[in-house]
């Protein structure tokens, strides 16, 4: 009786395994089949290039304006001011901390009137 208990227990177990590696081989196969698909769909082609206006123009042909480069030089400085002020308030909190400090504004702010 023991026996046959343990005979039905090591087939059972052989056609499971054989079955799970059934299953992730042909899970592998169909894996490695789509991989190429899923590459070929990723690829931007030409023809999608072609679609963004302005994809191709020249670089020189919008031409900037010192008025442009004087407005982004001032935005950087004003953001880097902004950081630093921020940085310093939070160098402060954690130097010395307390609920004081930890609401504290940096007097900085980042709204253009």
């Amino acid at each position: 009786m023991e026996a046959t208990l343990v005979l039905v227990l090591l087939l059972t177990f052989l056609v499971a395994g054989m079955t799970f590696a059934l299953v992730m081989g042909y899970r592998g196969i169909e894996e490695s089949r789509a991989l190429p698909a899923a590459r070929r769909e990723a690829t931007p082609s030409v023809a999608d290039a072609v679609m963004i206006p302005g994809f191709f123009a020249a670089a020189g042909s919008r031409g900037n304006r010192p008025a442009d480069l004087a407005f982004d030089e001032a935005l950087l400085a004003r953001l880097d001011q902004h950081v630093r002020a921020e940085h310093a308030t939070v160098a402060q909190f954690v130097h010395y901390p307390s609920v004081d400090s930890l609401y504290r504004q940096s007097g900085s702010s980042l709204h253009v009137h």
